[in-house]
């Protein structure tokens, strides 16, 4: 069903349907709840916390084989990156980036494309970071993973 239909509908619905299906939504979806407790309360620690337990789960190494799972990670923050709250998205982002240096630093982990998705992901939270114009609220952190990046001889320029 398109947009316009969809609010076509939902304006000729009075407060009450529209608070039910709102409250359906909230318990039956979760990233309408996490969506609406973030539009609710603004605050992004707590959600960020969550969803970085999630990415570490993801990018850290399980198991003898020291099975990656990255990809895994990148799709967490691409479900987020649909709720277009950049600052949460920044922050998912950079967190993914210093825990793939960790594991590149703990593991001496070599792989091109795992190089190239961390690169990606640097630089678009630098975009975010600049839309935002959280520069100067990042920037100690944005040279500590620089930093981190160099000593593994990963060139990201900032």
């Amino acid at each position: 069903m398109p947009l316009k239909e969809v609010q076509k509908e939902l304006n000729g619905m009075d407060k009450p349907e529209l608070v039910k299906i709102i409250s359906e939504m909230y318990n039956k979806i979760p990233a309408v709840k996490t969506y609406l407790d973030f539009f609710a309360t603004g605050e992004i620690e707590k959600l960020a916390a969550k969803y970085k337990k999630e990415i570490e789960k993801y990018i850290y190494p399980s198991g003898r084989n020291l099975e990656l799972r990255e990809t895994e990670a990148r799709k967490v923050i691409r479900s987020v990156q649909k709720m277009k709250i950049t600052e949460l998205i920044v922050e998912l982002e950079l967190h993914y980036v210093s825990c793939c240096l960790e594991v590149i630093e703990d593991f001496d982990y070599w792989e091109e494309n795992y190089y190239k998705a961390m690169e990606k992901m640097f630089y678009s939270a630098l975009s975010g970071i600049t839309a935002l114009g959280m520069e100067e609220k990042c920037n100690e952190r944005i040279i500590e993973i620089v930093s981190k990046a160099s000593d593994s001889d990963i060139e990201l320029s900032y």
